[in-house]
């Protein structure tokens, strides 16, 4: 279920006063054979989770500490990171 923005009303209309927007609009719901709403409602269904995904969400920032916390259960509290990198490459500083 979605949520319903501006409390609980639900808005009954929308209008492209942009005529870039509206030839946008036009043109993806030509395309895909929608009408003009549903190629709008559409289009921002694909654009909105990207965009979110791009900003970041807190489940993203959980997911890091938890795998933070998984790999750090093994470590010394004292351990640096020079210390894995003797442990990870060679005397010349390659992979081992």
């Amino acid at each position: 279920m979605h949520d319903i923005p501006f409390g609980g009303r639900i808005l009954q209309s929308l209008n492209l006063k942009n005529p870039r927007a509206y030839l946008l609009a036009s043109e993806l719901s030509s395309l895909t054979g929608q009408s003009l709403t549903s190629a709008v409602i559409s289009a921002l269904e694909v654009s909105l989770p990207a965009r979110k995904n791009r900003l970041g969400s807190p489940r993203k920032a959980e997911d890091i500490l938890a795998f933070a916390r998984r790999f750090s259960a093994g470590k010394s509290p004292t351990s640096r990171s020079e210390d894995h990198a003797r442990d990870l490459c060679d005397e010349n500083g390659m992979p081992a």
